[in-house]
């Protein structure tokens, strides 16, 4: 059975991005429409299961191969930005677990780094990747291609 219907992906100023709430995360047919195509995904969430929403994240970081944005809300918290990072301390760029207040938190996204990484020729991985290896079967977007370093 497939997912009822295409994912939509935005583009603003050059960065593209798609969303989802919590529960579509659990629906990796729905995950699998943005990989290779977004640079983040934001997932918006209500959700107190945080271990399972945790697992979640860290494996659509990894096999969409994108920034995963979870924006929880402060009163069950682990809002957080996961990498597909390589080396494990880099895989959080930011993690917030709630709150008494609500309040903004801004983390920066290399997306032209990911491209790089991304669009470079398939060969085996190196110590110095700043990334984990893209999931078997992974095509970059046209539109999203870079010239590598």
């Amino acid at each position: 059975m497939e997912p009822e219907k295409k994912r939509r992906i935005y583009r603003h100023y050059g960065f593209d991005f798609g969303l989802m709430v919590c529960s579509e995360l659990q629906d990796v047919r729905f995950r699998f429409q943005y990989q290779g195509q977004v640079d983040s995904l934001f997932v918006l969430s209500w959700n107190q299961d945080l271990e399972t929403l945790a697992a979640l994240v860290d494996a659509t970081a990894l096999d969409v191969h994108a920034y995963t944005v979870l924006v929880n809300n402060r009163l069950f918290g682990d809002s957080r930005v996961r990498v597909p990072a390589k080396k494990p301390h880099d895989r959080d760029v930011c993690r917030i677990r709630g709150g008494e207040n609500d309040y903004v938190v801004v983390a920066a996204i290399d997306a032209l780094k990911l491209r790089r990484f991304q669009s470079r020729a398939k060969r085996w991985t190196s110590e110095d990747d700043p990334f984990k290896p893209v999931p078997q079967g992974f095509i970059i977007a046209k539109r999203r291609e870079v010239t590598p370093e």
